[in-house]
């Protein structure tokens, strides 16, 4: 079977195009549908993989110190992201106790997870093992990561109730915050340079 790693479709409406190199901050767009094709990174692997490393570390800050802090008439009660997951099974809406858990914790999780896996061993010039299945996975959830999402709600919720209660942001608020500047920052990269060095490593076998 030949392999054309050059050679890309526009997932809008199929045409074919023949990759070529654009600056960091350029890019691609079909011909036809004027859909982005791809663009070009700014970041080297290694730099990709120390944010990638970066928002892991912010992800476990919001997971592990209080997001909220609520005080009221001398009482005290501090929460974490899981913690503000699993109250919904406590409540009225604990229907929706699963899907947030999965939303706002399993699939980011999973991303940096599956992303740094791939990212290191790019860096060491080779391609991980499960390297199609992790590539697709992250593909898949991308649209299912909505820790952004959770950290709306939880600025909404502390507006709301600054009125009735004291609030106080914790850590966690910061640390998600991070994480969710950090994100969009990883996942807009150029993926194509993995599959390229997974080809070319077949290639040369």
């Amino acid at each position: 079977m030949k392999i054309y790693p050059q050679q890309m479709i526009c997932k809008h409406c199929d045409s074919l195009y023949t990759r070529k190199n654009v600056q960091p901050g350029e890019t691609a767009h079909c011909q036809r549908c004027h859909a982005v094709l791809y663009r070009g990174s700014w970041l080297s692997l290694e730099q990709w993989l120390a944010l990638t490393v970066t928002a892991g570390l912010f992800f476990i800050i919001a997971n592990l110190f209080p997001v909220l802090q609520i005080q009221f008439h001398g009482q005290s009660q501090a929460a974490t992201l899981a913690e503000t997951a699993m109250a919904l099974a406590h409540s009225y809406a604990s229907p929706l106790a699963i899907p947030v858990a999965l939303l706002i914790i399993v699939c980011p999780c999973l991303q940096i997870l599956l992303l740094g896996w791939v990212l290191y061993h790019a860096c060491r010039k080779r391609a991980a093992p499960g390297f199609a299945t992790a590539m697709r996975l992250l593909a898949g959830l991308a649209p299912w990561s909505m820790a952004e999402v959770a950290l709306l709600g939880i600025l909404i919720a502390a507006i709301k109730l600054s009125g009735l209660v004291q609030i106080t942001t914790g850590p966690g608020t910061w640390a998600l915050l991070g994480f969710c500047m950090l994100l969009p920052v990883i996942n807009h990269q150029d993926f194509h340079s993995l599959w390229m060095l997974k080809t070319l490593k077949e290639r040369s076998r």
